[in-house]
């Protein structure tokens, strides 16, 4: 029976966009969301059986992206792609399986703001909006692989930007500049 490392696991995730960090996968291990075998020694790391690790990924993935030895349909069409990846998000959104979360500063959004140079009575707009978002102390935004979640909507990130908070904040700002004109 093949089994794999933290490491050669998470390359599996990779691949099938379920996660890019490892501290995810280790997380699911040790409260028992992935089957493996704990390690008896810190030098030894976790084992996954090859079975326990397709399992994890059925669930998460639709059927027809597991291209896997079983696999017959792929989808090809982009279109197609981005709607199954977008319902996947949802699922994992339902079970509150997020990636992490970003704590947004007034800061922050007035270097976004100003770098795109729109109004202060905008960046007032904005860190209000943010703040009626939250239920927490300090705003923050929950993150899952290539999106995040606002007021109950899935707003794809910016992978032009290097920084984190750089691929949430301008498309937040972006998302929140058209709503305010739709109105």
């Amino acid at each position: 029976m093949t089994q794999y490392n933290v490491d050669q696991a998470l390359e599996k995730l990779k691949h099938y966009k379920i996660t890019t960090h490892k501290e995810s996968l280790r997380r699911w291990l040790r409260n028992g969301t992935l089957k493996g075998m704990a390690p008896t020694s810190r030098k030894e790391g976790w084992r996954i059986n090859e079975s326990d690790l397709w399992a994890f990924i059925q669930e998460r993935v639709p059927e027809e992206l597991v291209e896997s030895t079983n696999a017959t349909n792929v989808v090809k069409d982009n279109n197609d792609r981005e709607s199954v990846r977008a319902e996947m998000w949802w699922e994992m959104v339902r079970k509150n399986m997020f990636e992490g979360s970003m704590d947004v500063k007034k800061m922050d959004i007035k270097a976004c703001i100003e770098h795109n140079k729109h109004s202060k009575d905008f960046e007032a707009y904005v860190w209000e909006k943010i703040n009626e978002h939250t239920w927490q102390a300090k705003p923050r935004i929950l993150y899952l692989l290539d999106a995040f979640l606002f007021n109950g909507h899935r707003i794809k990130m910016d992978h032009s930007f290097e920084e984190l908070e750089e691929q949430i904040l301008f498309p937040l700002i972006e998302y929140l500049r058209r709503k305010r004109t739709n109105k």
